[in-house]
């Protein structure tokens, strides 16, 4: 398993490059959500990495990744976790996506660290966890991890996470790995997230972003979607039909061809 070791953290990473040898592109940095690990990106791997260098990493506290820091979460800190990973890989740019929690970090980013920043694109994210649609109700959330764990968590509200016609192999999976993370990290996480509100702070984020949403998504709802576009200067939406919150694997190759196409497109502007 590689990893890095950054001051005592050790991060599980994977980096894939399967682009001709000749060329030099700006790798494109994937971040996953809350109770997830790098491998929730892998049916994005093959689109990707055919064309750049693509990294992932399980944040601190999630799956492979071992941290020394018993403090609680702080986002300023999963934030700048994503420049350690880049300064140990000697990245200096990069395309980055996050998804849910993980775009909530990469918002973050972007605000903290915009020069390392070449792209953002954001699916199913929000600035404002507790801002959910009117049938999400998190408060639950808490005493399914602490009594049930992490895979019960996920199986929880599969309604709300999944699109109708996803089949259940894919729900099955997609909670086995989040077993991989323990409640305890995954509510320190949720803790810090549902308590964050960066909104205020769309403004002044003018690095170019693709926000990719479900139509209908009660975690990160479309009003929340419509905020971003609203205050972020240089942000684009796209909704897509027929998926639910979790739609980064249930449509990955749509998604990750679309995000392709926008980070050649902002080369070719650059």
């Amino acid at each position: 398993m590689p990893t890095l070791d950054l001051n005592g953290d050790r991060f599980h990473y994977h980096r894939d490059d399967f682009s001709d040898p000749w060329r030099h592109d700006a790798p494109v940095m994937l971040h996953h959500a809350a109770g997830g690990n790098l491998h929730r990106w892998r049916p994005w791997v093959p689109t990707l990495a055919r064309d750049r260098p693509v990294v992932r990493f399980d944040m601190r506290g999630h799956a492979g990744t071992e941290t020394s820091l018993s403090q609680p979460f702080e986002l300023e800190d999963l934030a700048s976790d994503i420049a350690r990973v880049l300064d140990a890989l000697a990245i200096e740019r990069t395309h980055l996506v996050g998804a849910s929690a993980g775009g909530i970090v990469s918002l973050r980013f972007a605000h903290d660290f915009p020069d390392r920043l070449l792209s953002l694109t954001l699916v199913a994210s929000t600035p404002r966890l507790a801002q959910m649609g009117a049938n999400m109700d998190a408060a639950p959330w808490r005493g399914i991890l602490e009594q049930q764990g992490t895979r019960a968590w996920l199986l929880a509200d599969t309604d709300k996470r999944f699109g109708p016609d996803t089949p259940d192999e894919i729900i099955q999976w997609y909670a086995d790995e989040g077993a991989r993370t323990t409640a305890a990290e995954v509510i320190a996480l949720q803790g810090c997230l549902l308590a964050a509100d960066l909104t205020p702070l769309l403004s002044d984020i003018s690095t170019p972003t693709l926000i990719l949403a479900a139509s209908h998504d009660d975690i990160t709802p479309v009003e929340i979607q419509r905020l971003m576009v609203e205050r972020m200067p240089n942000a684009q939406l796209e909704l897509y039909d027929g998926v639910g919150h979790n739609m980064k694997v249930e449509i990955p190759d749509r998604l990750a061809s679309r995000t392709l196409e926008f980070v050649r497109s902002i080369e070719g502007n650059a």
